[in-house]
């Protein structure tokens, strides 16, 4: 009986080690479709913040991208703290934009949306191959600009 107790203890152990392993082995492009889900809300509110600012405010052209979200988000900092660790850009057009979130590598486009619409525009994350961190959205068209 104990000889068997100890095959049944290092068989769980080694099938733990391979569990373990197997969640490290992850790739790093891999994304959380939950975390994303929660990312494309809060970047709905980021965005029409931005779009608002660009739009009403006159921010200076000079702006970088993030000078111009901080800009846009002083009323709310919490707006640009739910993308800490992430890359965040901004393309103005028009008195109109949009905002684009990358990992933090600025490799991967994973979400993207202009301020003018009301639902997130872009899920980037899901489309494969994964896409570089460039704006895609036509601002013109999205925001009705001939």
């Amino acid at each position: 009986m104990k000889a068997r107790g100890k095959t049944d203890a290092g068989a769980i152990i080694v099938a733990l080690a391979i569990f373990l392993l197997a969640g490290c082995a992850s790739s790093p492009d891999q994304v959380d479709a939950e975390e994303m889900y929660i990312k494309a809300s809060a970047l709905t509110k980021l965005s029409a913040a931005v779009e608002s600012a660009v739009r009403y405010k006159n921010p200076p052209s000079v702006l970088g991208d993030q000078e111009l979200l901080v800009f846009a988000t002083r009323h709310d900092p919490a707006l640009l703290e739910n993308f800490r660790g992430y890359q965040v850009r901004v393309l103005r057009q028009d008195r109109h934009s949009a905002v684009l979130v990358c990992n933090a590598t600025g490799a991967r486009a994973l979400l993207e949306d202009a301020g003018c619409t009301g639902p997130m525009d872009r899920a980037r994350w899901k489309e494969a191959p994964p896409q570089p961190c460039d704006f895609s959205i036509d601002i013109g068209k999205a925001c009705g600009v001939e």
